[in-house]
C-alpha cells in the first residue's frame, strides 16, 4: 500500500527511472550477437558432438561445399532430358559474382577441382599406353606412377589437367555438347546400361546410385528411371572467410567465403528459373546456404504477423481497460501499458547480451510472451481499481491508488513470481538454446513485473487524474464541459456474466457432477494421448513445406532411402606408422557393423598400392617411419589415391618428389544403412563411438555427422524434458506455498496446472507435434502461464470469508473477468501465428491454444468446482480483499452468530456538483444495488433514485440483500 501511495505521489520520478533503467539496459547491445551454429544452439556442450564439431573447426576445417540437383519425370532417362540437364550445367557454369573490388567469379574459379583424365586425354593417354606397353590391352587400365619413376611422373602429374567435381549421369557423356546433341532416347539407355566410368574424370562410377525409382527388363537392365540427381562441388578459400558479412541467420550455417556464398544464391535463382524447362521435367535443388537462409528469412517474414498480433491486443487492451465515452477511454494508458511490456523485452535483451547469452531463432518470440503476461498484470490491477469499496473510493488519488496495489500487488505478485521459478528452474536445462530462452524469459518476467507495478501504476495516476478533469480520453489537453457518462458505457458484459450469471451457475451441484465427469474423461484420454507423444528433432522443421528446400529434402528421402547418414571419422596427431594397424582395425571393424552400409578408407588402398609399389604387405603392421611417410606420398599422387589428398593435414607442404611431412590429422568416410527409427539411430550413433574408443588411439580419434547433432539432441531431450518439466512443477508449488501461505490451496493449484499440462501434450500428438526443442520451450512456457490462470482464482478463495460455495462463486465473480481477458489476450497475441509457414510460430501457437482452452476450463471451471468441494478455511488475519462482494459474504456468512445491529447508513452528501466521475460510480452502483432511499443519495441526479428502500426486516438471503448488508455494514 506504501509503495502504491510512493508511485502514486511521485509518478513522474518513478516514469523516469524505469525510462532510464531500460535505456541502460540498451548498452548491452553492443555485446548482442545472434548464434547460428547448431551445435551451440541445440545440442548439449558437453556432448561428443560438440567436442568433436569444436577440433574439426580448428583442426580439419572444411574446404568443401555441396549443392545438389534432383531431375523429377516419369522417366528421366530420355534424350531430350539429358540434354535439358546439360543445358542446366552450361547456365551454372556462366554464374559470375563479384567482389567488393570488382573482381568477378564464376564456377571454374570457386569450385573444386580434380584431375581430369577423362576424353581427349584419355585417348592420348591410351595412345601413349599402346606404344610404351604393346603386350597390354587398351581397354585395361594403367596406373602411371606405377610404371614410370618418380622423376618423370612427376613431370606427367603437374602437367594433368583438372575440372570442377560435378558427379551425375551426364558423366557417361561428359561434357560432349556434339555428343549429348546426337542422342536418342534408346542410346541413352544404352548407354546408362554399360558405362563404369566417368567420362570427365576417368574413375570408376556407379550410374545407378545416382538414379532412383528405376525399372527394369526381365533381363535385369535399366529401362527407365523417375528421378536423377546431381552434385556439384564447390570450394571454400579460407583466407577469404568473413563471418560477419555473410547474413547467416540460423541454426546450420558453416565458414564461407563472401564469393561462393553470393555464387550459390545465383546458384538458386538459376535453377529456379523455369523458362525454357521441356514439359513434364522438374527440377528441385539446394545449396549449402539454403537452410539458414530460408528458415532465416521464414522467421523474419513471420514478424508481419507479430506485429498484427500487437495491433489487434492494442485493440482489445483499450476496449477491456476503458468504456465507450469521451472520458473514460483509455487508449493511452493502453498503449503505455504495452510499452512497459516492450521495456521488459528491452531489458532482458540487453543485460542477458551484457552477459554474453546466446540469442537464437526462437527469441524472436520473447516479446509476444511478456505482452501476453502483461496484460494479464494491467487487467488485475484495472480490476481491483474498480473493485475499490465506498469508503476507499473517497479517499485521496494517492491513497486510492495505494489501495489498488494493496489489493493487487499479492495477486501479481504470486503470478510473476510463479513464472519467474518456472522460467528460472528451465535454465538448469542442458540444452543451450532453451537455457538461454529461459533465462531471457525470467529476466523478463522479473523486469516486467517491475514495470506493470511502477510504471504503469504512475501512468495510471496520471490518466486517472486526466480522467477526474473530465479530460478527453485520447486529447487530454481537451476538458469536457458538464459531462456525465452514457448509461450503455457503464455496462460491462464480462462483469456481468460472471457477476450475474456464472457465479451462480458454477457452484449447483449438478454443474459440480458435470465438471467432475468432463474433468475425469478428458484427463483420462489425454493420458492416452501422452503415451502415443512422439520424440523427434530434426532442424529441417525449421524449414517452411512451400519452400523449395523442404521440396527436394522430400523427394530426396522419399526417392533415395538406401542412402543413409554419411559420417567421416577424425583421427589427430597419431604415430601413424606405429598405429596403422589401428586405422586397419578401425576400418574392419565399422564395416562389420550392423548399422554401417559402408567404408571408405584410405587404409585398404593404401596397403594395397604400396604393395604394387614396393612388394611390400604392410596390412596390420607397425612401420619405419620413413617408409611409411614415402609410401604415402607416393599413394597421395597417384591415381588411385590423389583424391585423399584432401583427408590429410601435415606440418608442412606435401610435395610429389617428396616423403610426406609429419601428418597432423586425417579423416575418412562411412556410410550408416537407412535408419528410419529413433532408437536405431541412438543406437548406431553409440556403436560407432564404441568402436572407435576401443581402438585405443593415442590422440584424438572421433566420429561425426550432420545427422548426429539430431540424434545427440534426441539422445537427451525427453530426459531433459521430464526433468525440466518436474523441477518447474516443484518450483511453482513452493513459490505457491509461499505466497498462498496454504499447502492446500498449493496443491490445488498445482493439480490443476499438472491437468493443463497433460492435456496440452496429448493435443501435441493430436496436431503432428513431437518432443523437440521448440516444444519444449512451450511446455515451460505452458506451466508459466497456466499458474497465472489458477492462481488468481485461489487466491481470491483464500482472502473472502463464508461458506465454500460462497467464496469459490466470489473468487470467480472477482477475478473472472481479469483472468479472461488475460488469457484471451495472450491467445490474441499469438493466434495470428496459425498462418505463418515456420514450424517455431505454428508449434507456438498450437501449444498456446491448448494453454488458453485448457489452462482457462481448470482455472475457472475446474479449480473453483475443487474448492468448493475441498478448498481450506480462509486467512485468519485480515488479507488485502475489500471488494463489496467479499464484505458481503463474510457477514452473511457469520450471521447466525453475529449481534445484527443496525449500521449506519453511507450517504454521498460530500459529492460535487456536477459529480466526479468517483461520485458518479457511486450513485450507480448505490441505487442499482442496494435501492436506497433519495435522501441517501443527496446530489446524485433523480434518474438514478427510487422511492422503495429495503431494511433490515425486509432482507432475506437472496444475494442483492447480502450486497446492501454489506454496504451498510462497511
Amino acid at each position: 500500500m506504501r509503495y502504491g501511495e510512493s508511485v502514486a505521489t511521485y509518478p513522474v520520478r518513478y516514469i523516469v527511472a524505469c525510462l532510464t533503467f531500460t535505456a541502460l539496459s540498451c548498452l548491452g547491445f553492443f555485446n548482442y550477437h545472434m548464434e547460428h551454429r547448431l551445435e551451440k544452439l541445440w545440442i548439449p556442450q558437453g556432448s561428443d558432438y560438440v567436442k568433436t564439431v569444436e577440433w574439426q573447426r580448428e583442426n580439419f576445417p572444411q574446404d568443401q561445399r555441396l549443392e545438389m540437383i534432383l531431375y523429377d519425370a516419369e522417366n528421366v532417362l530420355t534424350a531430350q532430358y539429358v540434354r535439358e540437364m546439360f543445358r542446366i550445367q552450361e547456365q551454372i557454369a556462366a554464374i559470375a559474382v563479384t567482389d567488393e573490388a570488382g573482381n568477378f567469379y564464376t564456377q571454374s574459379d570457386l569450385c573444386f577441382r580434380v584431375p581430369a583424365l577423362g576424353g581427349n586425354q584419355r585417348e592420348e593417354l591410351l595412345r601413349i599406353k599402346s606404344q610404351m606397353f604393346p603386350e597390354r590391352n587398351l581397354s585395361e587400365e594403367l596406373d602411371w606412377s606405377l610404371v614410370l619413376d618418380t622423376s618423370t611422373y612427376a613431370i606427367f602429374y603437374t602437367m594433368m589437367p583438372t575440372a570442377c567435381l560435378e558427379l551425375s549421369i551426364l558423366e557417361v557423356w561428359g561434357r560432349d555438347a556434339d555428343r549429348l546433341d546426337a542422342l536418342t532416347d534408346q542410346q541413352v539407355i544404352n548407354d546408362i546400361n554399360t558405362a563404369n566410368r566417368s567420362a570427365t574424370f576417368s574413375h570408376p562410377l556407379n550410374f545407378t546410385s545416382y538414379l532412383a525409382g528405376v525399372s527394369r527388363n526381365a533381363t535385369g537392365h535399366i529401362v527407365a528411371a523417375r528421378t536423377a540427381l546431381a552434385q556439384v562441388f564447390m570450394r571454400v578459400n579460407r583466407t577469404r572467410i568473413n563471418m560477419d558479412s555473410v547474413s547467416l541467420s540460423a541454426g546450420l550455417s558453416q565458414e564461407v567465403d563472401p564469393e561462393l556464398y553470393a555464387w550459390e544464391d545465383c546458384f538458386t535463382r538459376t535453377l529456379a528459373n523455369t523458362s525454357g524447362r521441356p514439359q513434364g521435367l522438374s527440377v528441385f535443388y539446394q545449396s549449402q546456404r539454403s537452410f539458414s537462409e530460408i528458415s532465416g528469412d521464414t522467421i523474419i517474414g513471420d514478424i508481419t504477423f507479430l506485429l498484427v498480433g500487437n495491433v489487434v491486443i492494442f485493440i482489445y487492451v483499450q476496449l477491456m481497460l476503458g468504456r465507450f465515452n469521451m472520458v473514460e477511454n483509455r487508449p493511452v494508458l493502453s498503449l503505455l501499458g504495452m510499452l512497459a511490456t516492450y521495456m521488459a523485452a528491452v531489458v532482458a535483451y540487453g543485460l542477458c547480451s551484457a552477459l554474453g547469452l546466446l540469442y537464437g531463432p526462437v527469441h524472436n518470440i520473447l516479446p509476444l510472451l511478456l505482452i501476453g503476461l502483461g496484460v494479464d498484470d494491467m487487467f488485475v490491477i484495472v480490476q481491483c481499481w474498480n473493485k475499490l469499496n465506498h469508503q476507499e473510493r473517497q479517499m485521496e488519488l494517492r491513497k486510492r491508488i495505494g489501495q489498488t496495489l494493496r489489493h493487487a500487488g499479492v495477486a501479481i505478485t504470486v503470478t510473476s513470481m510463479t513464472d519467474f521459478a518456472a522460467f528460472f528452474i528451465g535454465a538448469t536445462t542442458v540444452m543451450p538454446a532453451l537455457r538461454s530462452f529461459c533465462i531471457y524469459a525470467a529476466v523478463g518476467v522479473l523486469a516486467l513485473y517491475i514495470f506493470q507495478a511502477t510504471f504503469f501504476v504512475a501512468c495510471f495516476t496520471f490518466d486517472q487524474r486526466r480522467l477526474e478533469d473530465h479530460r478527453n480520453g485520447l486529447f487530454w489537453c481537451y476538458q469536457h464541459k458538464d459531462w456525465t457518462p452514457n448509461k450503455c458505457s457503464q455496462f460491462e458484459v464480462c462483469q456481468y456474466f460472471f457477476d450475474k450469471i456464472y457465479s451462480k451457475f458454477i457452484i449447483m451441484k449438478p454443474v459440480k457432477v458435470v465438471v467432475g465427469v468432463v474433468t475425469a474423461v478428458l484427463l483420462g484420454v489425454s493420458i492416452w494421448g501422452v503415451t502415443n507423444l512422439r520424440q523427434d528433432f530434426n532442424p529441417i522443421l525449421f524449414i517452411p513445406p512451400s519452400s523449395y528446400l523442404s521440396q527436394f529434402l522430400t523427394r530426396l528421402f522419399d526417392m533415395y532411402p538406401q542412402a543413409g547418414e554419411r559420417g567421416t571419422v577424425y583421427l589427430g596427431a597419431l604415430n601413424y606408422s606405429q598405429e596403422l594397424y589401428k586405422v586397419g582395425q578401425l576400418t574392419d571393424d565399422l564395416q562389420g557393423s550392423q548399422y554401417v552400409s559402408s567404408v571408405d578408407s584410405w587404409y585398404d588402398l593404401l596397403v594395397d598400392y604400396t604393395k604394387k609399389k614396393t612388394g611390400e604387405d604392410i596390412s596390420g603392421k607397425m612401420l619405419n617411419e620413413t617408409f611409411f611417410n614415402e609410401a604415402l606420398s607416393a599413394f597421395l599422387f597417384s591415381p588411385a589415391g590423389s583424391r585423399f589428398q584432401t583427408y590429410f593435414h601435415f606440418s608442412g607442404n606435401l610435395t610429389i618428389t617428396q616423403p610426406a611431412p609429419l601428418v597432423t590429422a586425417s579423416k575418412f568416410d562411412y556410410q550408416h544403412r537407412s535408419l528410419p527409427d529413433r532408437d536405431e539411430q541412438i543406437a548406431a550413433m553409440d556403436e560407432v563411438k564404441a568402436i572407435i574408443n576401443n581402438i585405443g588411439f593415442s590422440d584424438v580419434a572421433a566420429a561425426t555427422a550432420v545427422e548426429y547433432s539430431s540424434w545427440e539432441t534426441n539422445k537427451v531431450i525427453l530426459v531433459e524434458l521430464t526433468r525440466n518439466l518436474i523441477l518447474a512443477m516443484v518450483a511453482v508449488f513452493v513459490m505457491t506455498l509461499v505466497l498462498l501461505a496454504s499447502f492446500p490451496a498449493s496443491c490445488c493449484v498445482l493439480f490443476s496446472v499438472a491437468l493443463t499440462l497433460i492435456n496440452v501434450m496429448a493435443l501435441m500428438t493430436w496436431w503432428g507435434l513431437t518432443v523437440d526443442i521448440i516444444t519444449c520451450i512451450n511446455l515451460v512456457l505452458c506451466i508459466g502461464l497456466c499458474v497465472d490462470y489458477s492462481a488468481h482464482i485461489a487466491l481470491h478463495f483464500m482472502q473472502v470469508q463464508g461458506t465454500r460455495d460462497q467464496r469459490a462463486s466470489s473468487a470467480v465473480k472477482d477475478m473472472g473477468p481479469p483472468v479472461v481477458n488475460g488469457a484471451f489476450s495472450t491467445f490474441l497475441s499469438f493466434s495470428f501465428l496459425a498462418f505463418s509457414a515456420s514450424h517455431v510460430f505454428q508449434s507456438f501457437f498450437k501449444i498456446f491454444f491448448g494453454v488458453f482452452v485448457y489452462g482457462v476450463f481448470h482455472g475457472l471451471v475446474f479449480l473453483p468446482v475443487l474448492l468448493s468441494l475441498l478448498g481450506p478455511d480462509p486467512y485468519t488475519t485480515k488479507l488485502p480483499a475489500a471488494t463489496n462482494t467479499d464484505i458481503a459474504s463474510s457477514i452473511a456468512a457469520s450471521d447466525s452468530s453475529e449481534e445484527k445491529t443496525t449500521p449506519a447508513r453511507p450517504t454521498v452528501h460530500d459529492c460535487p456538483a456536477p459529480l466526479d466521475n468517483t461520485c458518479q460510480t457511486d450513485c450507480t452502483r448505490l441505487s442499482r444495488t442496494t435501492r436506497q432511499h433519495s435522501s441517501d443519495l443527496h446530489g446524485c441526479p433523480a434518474s438514478l433514485t427510487t422511492p422503495a428502500r429495503p431494511t433490515w426486516l425486509s432482507c432475506t438471503t437472496d444475494n442483492t440483500c447480502k450486497t446492501y448488508m454489506g454496504v451498510l455494514n462497511h
